[in-house]
């Protein structure tokens, strides 16, 4: 029994004497059994050098974040966006250390974020993301997706403005999505893309970075500010000696050793600053910033419930002590209320039993007491009467009537009506004085003085006065009604205009004019206008008492009581039966042809839209007829324009004559008619009426014993074949007239619509390349040209591409036709010059100094300025030598002009420039011509080389150009080359020099250095 407490007691102080075991959590992307293969000897050598054992554990983001909260680790290395969001929501220390890593030799304590797209995608800058479609690992990482999402989120555009697709690990999936165009774009951690293009899965010219951050002292490709390594911290609460011992540990770690080379970092450094990462995740409202933190009220009283009671006791002593200053003084006003009141009463009961200005005065004029002013006049004046003469205030003419009223008072007991008037404040008022006599206790005599205002009154009799004058003397016809119609007044204008006296119409109702010219319904809306607005305003056609119809411009008015109640009409008119006539010839000479009496151009266009609109409802077709006679001239230098003008009358009456009822013809000037034909079911039914109008104007006139003989050529377009509006339709059959007199005159031609479309369609296409140049959507790539001898690159040639906005990345063949025989060729042709010297100065900046052949037109190259222009770029890029510039020019180029070619040559090649002929052999290959042109370089055309290894026809002639190109002393190059077969026998017959897609397609500018130094061609 003994044995066996103390084997007991043995074992219960080994297990309190154990140490429990350090719980170390580990963020990582890889399966957990690779992760733990890694990570496991980083855990023994803390374990081995802290002396304290040491747990791993392997999480991803879910299960490091649920581990946390369930107080499952006590040592967390994680990534920086990781760490931020755990220490807003759990208790964690700050970093003991900052992880570092190496890539390539290079030491990182910081890594960034990467936004890239494809290298032909139109998206170039922040801006362009926004409603893109990205691809990201997770959104939780923040390499992978917080970083660039921030960088977003500074030019204004949030993470709801854009379309994620999360592609899960590795990053490589991300670009996988990006080069199959799944998406377009994608964001990657650094090092990412330099791995793949280490591993050969991917190359710098297959995307284009985004927001690029050019930093010497960061070697990897970045689109975000550097943010810190990794953190290693522990919760709250731990041991802070071993806190210290595993910092020290930590920050010993050698790169060399087994537990840095199996984690793949680098060791550990003092800890960096993590507030950029926090900045940027509340920034996009990361969990756990998406909201507030609640605070509650218990909370708010227990944190400030001292000093609350301390506020509120001080609060009430004040409201106290103000609440006493209120009561006193409120009782002292209430005392003072009552009193005043009593006084306001009694002085008010007076004053309002006065309804006029009140005085007391005395018989010499003095004011003893003033009761009440006007409203009219300034109280200034009215306290300055008091104690003052009449003379004192008034002037003299006005103080002789107060006088002249208080004698009069004096002597009657009253006096009454005395008038004057004052001026105040710009304006006449009138008052009337009113006079008692009394007398106060001592005997004295006394006058109580009423001054009446009677202004409105006597503005009123003014307004009477004008408004009779007017009714009297207006030039206006006036008639006034009662509300049932009966005229109850009219003025003299009105008599002068329908020749009724005033005593002939009082009494009458005004359809005592009426002429009969107007409907009911006119009428009936005419008092429909009155009843519902009170006014109406319009023509009327009436009759004068001498049964002339006259026109008159009315405006109807209704008057009403203060009950809006009708009380009478009053009509006012204007007799414009002149105007209307002069209106009449006015519109006669501006719609018809004065010679012809035809319609004229703008009544003939007026016609023609309806007749269009009449067609389109009709679902029928109309003919515009051009017309113009053939040898008008001629006929009018002869006879006279006299025998002219007699000719296009009768031309035009016959004209009429050839045409059907509701048919329009209108001469437009001269000896040009256009007509319109209506109701068509189709073309073969307006050819009769042709062939009567050319009949009208070929058969002989005679004038004056003179036999006169002509024809006219005819243009005819039908609508809505020719779906245009109606100056389209006039012009378009103008130019069928056209046609019709090269023809050889006396016939008609129908206008070609497909034609039209076309030279429509072309110009919109040079529009759209003009568009194009100014808003920088073109762009060069080039071709390499190769040594096949020496392998060495000798030589790009410069291709325009353009960046289509609608249609994409567009080839040459789908533009440059269009401008082929433009002036806009010249205009692209420079550009393509100066983007290509623009690059030339860009790599010889770089250490590339290559010659880069530019392919000119033959409308630039035989432009009078292109010398000068080429002559303006050499010295705008002065660090370009002209050696390296190669023009290549097309053989049919050279033969449309060889004397003006070979000049504008041999002034180029003063400047040093060199000149290809391009596509040799296709043309005439004329051995004059390469002899008097100053060519350099000849170039083998494509088509030779596709069938050079089974074409005996084309291995003859490309060794007879090559032998040529001896003979003369000149380069040459193949182009087309495609295969290394094509190369070997190349360079078997003597030409060394080749350019193809067997040897590398057409590239961006900035592949081209890193194409060179790959060496990757054949």
């Amino acid at each position: 029994m003994k044995k066996i407490i103390v084997s007991l007691l043995f074992c219960l102080c080994q297990f309190l004497s154990a140490e429990e075991a350090l719980r170390l959590g580990i963020l990582a992307f890889r399966p957990k059994e690779q992760a733990l293969s890694q990570w496991q000897p980083f855990a023994t050598y803390l374990q081995d050098t802290i002396k304290k054992p040491i747990a791993l554990h392997i999480y991803n983001y879910p299960e490091f974040t649920q581990a946390v909260a369930n107080h499952e680790v006590d040592i967390i290395l994680t990534n920086p966006g990781h760490y931020i969001v755990l220490k807003n929501r759990h208790k964690l220390s700050a970093p003991l250390v900052t992880q570092i890593t190496q890539k390539n030799s290079t030491i990182l304590t910081q890594f960034a974020g990467v936004i890239f797209t494809r290298h032909d995608s139109p998206l170039r800058a922040l801006n362009d993301l926004k409603n893109a479609k990205i691809a990201v690992t997770d959104t939780d990482s923040l390499g992978g997706y917080q970083m660039q999402a921030y960088e977003l989120a500074l030019k204004g555009i949030m993470p709801k403005q854009t379309h994620l697709v999360i592609t899960g690990m590795p990053h490589d999936k991300v670009i996988e999505a990006v080069l199959s165009r799944k998406v377009d774009a994608g964001f990657v951690r650094t090092n990412v893309i330099e791995d793949m293009m280490d591993e050969g899965k991917l190359a710098l010219s297959d995307i284009k970075i985004i927001n690029e951050q050019n930093d010497s002292n960061f070697s990897y490709i970045r689109s975000t500010r550097l943010y810190p390594e990794w953190p290693l911290v522990v919760v709250a609460g731990f041991d802070e000696h071993i806190a210290r011992a595993l910092t020290v540990a930590l920050l010993a770690l050698s790169p060399e050793s087994e537990a840095a080379r199996s984690a793949q970092i680098y060791g550990f450094t003092v800890p960096a600053d993590y507030k950029g990462v926090e900045d940027a995740l509340r920034t996009l409202r990361v969990p756990p910033f998406e909201e507030a933190p609640k605070f509650t009220l218990a909370d708010f009283w227990a944190r400030y419930a001292n000093h609350i009671a301390l506020i509120l006791f001080a609060f009430l002593l004040f409201l106290m002590s103000v609440g006493f200053q209120l009561y006193r003084q409120n009782k002292r006003i209430r005392h003072n209320e009552k009193h005043l009141l009593l006084v306001q009463d009694n002085l008010q009961s007076t004053l309002d039993a006065i309804p006029d200005a009140l005085f007391e005065m005395s018989l010499d004029g003095v004011y003893f007491r003033v009761g009440r002013a006007h409203a009219n006049v300034s109280a200034s004046l009215s306290q300055e009467m008091m104690g003052k003469n009449v003379y004192e205030i008034y002037p003299k003419d006005v103080a002789d009537i107060f006088i002249q009223a208080l004698r009069e008072a004096d002597q009657e007991g009253h006096a009454f009506g005395y008038q004057f008037s004052i001026e105040e404040k710009g304006k006449t008022l009138w008052f009337e004085l009113s006079v008692s006599k009394k007398k106060d206790s001592h005997g004295m005599a006394h006058f109580i003085v009423l001054s009446h205002d009677f202004t409105d009154r006597k503005e009123a009799e003014a307004k009477l006065k004008l408004a009779a004058s007017v009714f009297t003397y207006a030039r206006e016809g006036i008639m006034i009604t009662n509300a049932s119609g009966e005229i109850v007044e009219v003025n003299d204008t009105f008599t002068c205009i329908t020749g009724y006296s005033h005593q002939e119409v009082v009494g009458q109702n005004p359809r005592l004019l009426k002429s009969g010219r107007q409907s009911e319904s006119f009428y009936k809306q005419m008092w429909q206008s009155l009843l519902e607005k009170g006014h109406w305003y319009g023509e009327i056609s009436n009759r004068r008492k001498s049964g002339e119809v006259y026109v008159q411009m009315t405006s109807i008015s209704a008057i009403y009581d203060e009950h809006e109640v009708v009380q009478s009409y009053v009509a006012l008119f204007t007799d414009i039966t002149t105007m209307k006539e002069h209106e009449k010839q006015l519109e006669y000479v501006a719609h018809y042809d004065a010679l012809t009496s035809l319609p004229n151009r703008v009544l003939f266009a007026d016609r023609l839209r309806q007749a269009m609109a009449q067609t389109e409802r009709r679902k029928k077709e109309l003919a515009v007829v051009y017309l113009d006679l053939d040898g008008f001239k001629v006929i009018n230098d002869q006879y006279g324009h006299h025998v002219g003008d007699e000719l296009l009358v009768i031309i035009a009456e016959r004209m009429q004559e050839a045409l059907r009822q509701g048919d329009t013809i209108s001469r437009l000037g001269g000896d040009e008619f256009v007509a319109v034909l209506t109701d068509l079911s189709n073309q073969d039914e307006c050819i009769p009426i042709l062939d009567r109008l050319l009949k009208a104007t070929s058969d002989p006139i005679v004038i004056n014993e003179n036999i006169i003989q002509f024809s006219s050529s005819i243009g005819v377009t039908l609508y809505p074949r020719d779906g245009v509006d109606a100056d389209q339709l006039l012009r378009h059959a103008d130019l069928a007239m056209y046609q019709s007199k090269q023809s050889g005159k006396n016939r008609y031609h129908f206008f070609d619509i497909e034609s039209d479309r076309a030279i429509k369609k072309h110009n919109e296409s040079l529009e759209s390349i003009l568009s194009a140049i100014i808003n920088d959507e073109f762009l060069l790539y080039y071709q390499p040209k190769v040594n096949l001898e020496t392998r060495e690159l000798v030589s790009v040639e410069a291709l325009i591409r353009w960046q289509h906005p609608e249609k994409g990345f567009l080839l040459p063949h789908a533009f440059l036709p269009t401008v082929e025989d433009h002036v806009l060729s010249i205009r692209l042709g420079e550009w393509v010059i100066e983007q290509a010297f623009k690059q030339m100065s860009a790599w010889i900046k770089e250490g590339l100094s290559i010659s880069v052949s530019i392919n000119v037109g033959a409308r630039q190259l035989q432009d009078s300025s292109f010398t000068e222009y080429l002559q303006t770029m050499l010295l705008r890029y002065p660090d370009v030598p002209a050696h390296l510039v190669e023009l290549e020019i097309l053989e049919t180029s050279a033969l449309e002009d060889m004397v003006h070619v070979s000049q504008i040559m041999h002034a180029c090649k003063s400047l040093g420039v060199r000149f290809a002929l391009d596509d040799f052999g296709t043309g005439y290959s004329s051995l004059s011509y390469l002899r008097k042109l100053p060519i350099d370089i000849l170039k083998i055309d494509q088509s030779f080389i596709c069938n050079l290894l089974h074409d005996n026809d084309d291995l003859a002639i490309v060794e007879a150009i090559v032998g040529l190109s001896k003979a003369f002393d000149l380069s040459v190059i193949a182009e087309g080359v495609e295969t290394q077969e094509h190369a070997e026998l190349l360079l078997k017959h003597g030409c060394e020099l080749a350019q193809g897609y067997g040897i590398a397609r057409p590239m961006h500018p900035d592949a081209i250095i890193a194409w060179k130094d790959s060496s990757l061609y054949m």
